[in-house]
């Protein structure tokens, strides 16, 4: 590598060096690269220091620094106190960088190195040599060690995905602290489970507001832990953007398949595609720039570079039956450029899934589900789709195969018998709804070609003054539990549309940081994403629970700017939050109780959920969850309620039937579902839900109610979310493991039938 200073001769020498990670944990790596940089002084020092040095030791000055995984810029060497730093995904990739004169160093080296990082091919990750020594381990964790700093990936190692996996700085020691959690240095709070203490308190979501309970003495919390920042900065996450378009897995780089195209077809031919997610995705929004405006920037770029006509390029928002996007939310996802562009052109729009003009028939799945598309996706000779990955339920298939598909077709899949034979949403080996996702995503991919870009975000959910939310009560410092005891108290008074606008506002905006991106062909590239959204995502847990805690928070996937009413606290706690479980069994054993702390209020935003309410009034509440979907029909061709979607005031009419079909596999499972803090009786009361004033009181309750069906000694467990996390439960043995994913249990008991 060169660097060049104005009149200055210097020459720098890269030295890569694979360093042993300290702790080796499964196949994560920790690297460090070396540089040496020599600067001859020359005319140049003479007329900065007025004089000319001829000392040797002098006359050739030697730095030497330790790249580190956090993008740093790139400062002049040789100048006094100041030290050779490079941003990480620039100088793990083989860069070559070219600088211009010195003053200007710093800026120049800024903008080569972001521009430049992800045109070069990724090298010198051969070479592993043996481990020379070993650094002493910490007495306790929090001791100072000598820090290893170094681009680290999350999975396992692979060049593809070290280029565009650049996680953000790890501390390495060789083992944890006695009762320390193995891997606390992959974490800024740890994963935890433990027995609470007479009389703890926890901070809880409730609703629009929090609340601070006590549980009672000796239940179980399970704390998924709050994983460490990923990069975060954007010319970092535009660089493993840039890196994954360039480098994709199953299918040849974005440009060569444009090119190909346009080659084929001539420029003002071809018909590209983009599609997104919607503001569903992901919670809390994210701030500025998010995520999918640079992977559409990127790709928008490097398709009118290659000669397609702008007039060739459409954006459709893949919202199938939800509500459709207004036009600051469209701007904020796809930026200013973008949507001031196309805008102009016509060429942005929400696909309508439920009038029949704006969808085509493409074929058939193997079982004879029809695929009816959005006719936009049908016409065009390829979609690249830009994912925000959230949780493991999204992606892959899920996004088109979901979003870009008509209302006759998502009846094959979000319907209350599919959903029952889901082992959880959050698994989607075992998820029913997926399975029959993916033949109809299939014969999608079949039609036109997908350029599938995917990216998976860190924990950074909240700015700097609300992180606490994410951190167990205990561990919180005095001024955080200050702070959680003030807004607990105020929220109390604050009326419903002020909390509304603090929790949907600006100044809740996510600081997500970019774990990882993967483009290329749909299925290899969410392998990839299910990989990295589990690592150090999940929890084992030891043995089911007979009650479980939940506490949903209003913050979820339909409620932006809308209250949070009884149908969709139904969908957060028995659909979202009992499914945060992988491998087939659940932790709350079947049969259970449930205990929900919600305020239940029971309001509606007219008009975003006028039709939930009809559902929740005319349909759930006279025919259960058993007979509901009867009433379908009649809601799914109701051209009023359908005209609230038609002008993008709120979702499709029948959304709210796949609302509490959504719950479907808890409600079935679930024995009975206590809830804390009913504000409003109407809502449980057509759920079925016992009210109690709080978690003490739940729990007793439950746990009596338990005793009468025969279990001895019921034990609780507190689930604490946020943060996100998956339970992994194991069992006593691997006969009863295997009866409770094939759902061959008693619901009384809880017990696999013959024991």
């Amino acid at each position: 590598m060169e660097l060049v200073g104005g009149g200055a001769q210097a020459t720098r020498e890269r030295f890569p060096r694979v360093i042993p990670p300290r702790r080796r944990d499964g196949d994560q790596l920790v690297y460090e690269t070396t540089l040496i940089v020599r600067h001859r002084n020359d005319e140049t020092t003479k007329r900065r220091t007025g004089r000319r040095c001829t000392r040797p030791a002098r006359a050739r000055q030697c730095r030497r620094t330790t790249l580190r995984s956090r993008e740093r810029n790139i400062v002049p060497a040789g100048s006094r106190g100041r030290h050779t730093r490079a941003t990480a995904a620039a100088m793990t990739m083989g860069t070559r960088v070219r600088l211009g004169p010195a003053p200007d160093v710093p800026r120049a080296a800024r903008r080569t190195a972001v521009r430049r990082a992800t045109s070069t091919k990724i090298g010198h990750h051969a070479a592993r040599p043996a481990p020379t020594r070993q650094s002493p381990s910490p007495s306790s964790f929090g001791s100072s060690w000598r820090r290893t700093r170094g681009v680290r990936t999350r999975g396992p190692h692979h060049p593809r995905v070290h280029a565009s996996s650049i996680a953000a700085s790890y501390d390495t020691p060789d083992a944890p602290a006695p009762g320390a959690h193995p891997r606390a240095h992959r974490y800024e709070h740890p994963p935890e489970t433990y027995r609470s203490a007479p009389g703890e308190k926890f901070l809880m979501q409730f609703g629009e507001s929090m609340r601070i309970e006590e549980l009672p003495e000796g239940t179980r919390v399970v704390y998924p832990g709050v994983r460490e920042n990923a990069p975060s900065s954007p010319s970092a996450m535009r660089a493993m953007v840039e890196s994954a378009l360039d480098d994709p897995v199953g299918q040849p780089p974005l440009r060569e398949k444009i090119r190909a195209l346009v080659a084929a077809k001539g420029s003002r031919n071809v018909k590209i595609l983009f599609a997104f997610d919607d503001v569903s995705l992901p919670l809390p929004p994210m701030r500025s720039p998010d995520i999918r405006r640079v992977i559409m920037e990127e790709c928008e770029r490097r398709c009118v570079e290659e000669g397609v006509d702008p007039r060739c390029i459409k954006f459709v928002c893949s919202i199938a039956l939800h509500r459709f996007i207004r036009p600051d939310e469209f701007r904020h996802i796809c930026g200013d450029y973008l949507y001031d562009k196309y805008s102009k052109l016509g060429a942005t729009s929400n696909y309508n899934a439920v009038d029949e003009e704006h969808s085509v028939v493409i074929g058939r799945t193997e079982l004879d589900e029809e695929v009816k598309v959005c006719k936009d996706f049908a016409e065009a000779d390829m979609l690249i789709y830009a994912n925000c990955n959230y949780v493991a339920m999204d992606g892959g298939y899920k996004s088109y195969a979901t979003g870009l598909v008509h209302y006759t077709t998502l009846r094959y899949n979000h319907d209350s018998e599919t959903l029952k034979k889901t082992r959880s949403l959050m698994d989607p080996a075992r998820s029913s709804l997926h399975a029959s996702i993916i033949r109809i995503g299939k014969v999608m991919q079949k039609h036109t070609d997908v350029f599938h870009v995917e990216t998976v975000l860190d924990d950074n959910r909240f700015p700097f003054y609300l992180r606490w939310v994410q951190i167990l009560f205990r561990r919180m410092n005095w001024i955080q539990k200050a702070m959680a005891r003030i807004s607990c108290f105020f929220l109390r008074f604050l009326p419903n549309w002020l909390r509304l606008w603090i929790f949907w506002g600006p100044l809740v905006r996510g600081q997500f940081g970019l774990v990882q991106c993967v483009a290329g062909e749909t299925e290899a590239v969410h392998a990839q994403t299910l990989e990295a959204n589990y690592e150090d995502a999940i929890v084992d847990v030891d043995g089911q629970a007979d009650v479980l805690i939940l506490a949903p928070t209003c913050i979820g996937p339909y409620t932006k700017d809308t209250y949070l009413n009884p149908l969709l606290v139904n969908t957060y706690a028995l659909g979202y939050y009992y499914n945060m479980y992988v491998e087939g069994i659940p932790l709350l054993r079947q049969g259970g109780a449930l205990i929900v702390v919600n305020p239940m209020p029971y309001k509606w935003t007219e008009p975003t959920h006028t039709a939930y309410k009809a559902i929740f009034e005319e349909a759930v509440a006279p025919l259960g969850p058993e007979r509901f979907e009867e009433q379908q029909e009649r809601f799914a061709t109701d051209e009023a309620l359908n005209d609230i979607y038609r002008k993008g005031l709120g979702p499709a009419a029948v959304h709210g039937f796949y609302m509490y079909t959504w719950a479907a596999h808890g409600m079935e499972k679930v024995g009975k579902v206590f809830v804390v803090g009913a504000e409003d009786a109407r809502g449980p009361d057509v759920l079925g839900w016992e009210r109690h004033d709080s978690v003490v009181s739940a729990v007793r309750a439950a746990k009596a109610w338990l005793r009468g069906r025969g279990t001895k000694e019921p034990d609780a467990t507190f689930w604490q979310c946020p943060p996100v996390g998956y339970a992994r439960v194991s069992v006593g043995s691997e006969e009863e493991a295997a009866a409770i994913r094939a759902g061959n249990v008693c619901k009384k008991t809880g017990r696999p039938r013959g024991n």
